[in-house]
């Protein structure tokens, strides 16, 4: 869920609850890091501001209005912010926050947000990415790979990762081909150079690294390992 669904958040207010929780679930991260970039601290599930920031989300949600013209994160951004102003001002706590927030900075909610996004989606993909290599990495070992070794067995020359980027993807269209390669755990080379005319010595040579992109290119769920693994192909 990238975009909040205003269906369901007006599901949720006729009382489906079971989509609060989801909604909640999803949006948890963002909540943190919305706390954590508005008091410019480093916001854990311990602290009261975190539970401050997701009980204010759980406020905008019950009372956004779909017709005022407002954003939903954006609301949600600005009635944290607001809590958090609140909390601080009544526990007398020193915070690089201002106690009044004014016309001027009800404006610039949107750009807070959007920075505050922007840094929550870093670190989404970031997770995303580990996950991502883990997953590889243990499927890489049924084929006798180590993630950490690729490094050494990649292409030196941008033009030879190319080549082995679209041979990748040629091969991983290749029902034979792969269906030996997934049940042997070995690359074909034989009719891979019956096939598709590369040399023995490169597939030989390259095995370990084009194997990879193979599994890689046939696991499309990886979306940001993927991304990834082609750009540094391509640079």
């Amino acid at each position: 869920m990238n975009a909040v669904d205003l269906q369901v958040i007006e599901q949720i207010q006729n009382g489906d609850e079971v989509a609060r929780e989801r909604v909640i679930q999803h949006y948890k991260p963002y909540v943190i890091n919305v706390a954590g970039h508005i008091t410019h601290k480093f916001v854990t599930w311990s602290d009261e501001e975190a539970s401050i920031a997701l009980l204010a989300f759980n406020k905008a949600i019950d009372t956004f209005d779909a017709t005022a013209g407002r954003q939903f994160l954006n609301y949600v951004y600005l009635l944290i912010k607001r809590d958090l102003i609140d909390f601080y001002r009544k526990e007398k706590k020193e915070a690089h926050l201002s106690l009044h927030l004014t016309n001027e900075e009800e404006s610039t909610i949107e750009q807070e947000n959007n920075q505050a996004m922007e840094l929550y989606e870093k670190q989404v993909q970031t997770t995303e990415l580990v996950e991502e290599i883990l997953e590889l990495d243990a499927l890489l070992r049924q084929y006798q790979i180590s993630f950490e070794e690729l490094e050494q067995h990649s292409p030196k020359h941008k033009d030879s990762r190319i080549s082995l980027l679209e041979l990748a993807s040629l091969i991983a269209e290749d029902q034979e081909c792969t269906e030996l390669l997934q049940r042997k755990k070995k690359l074909p080379i034989t009719i891979i150079v019956k096939k598709y005319g590369v040399k023995k010595k490169t597939l030989e040579r390259h095995r370990k690294y084009l194997i990879t992109l193979i599994i890689l290119t046939l696991n499309r769920q990886w979306e940001q390992l993927s991304q990834f693994v082609k750009k540094e192909g391509k640079s």
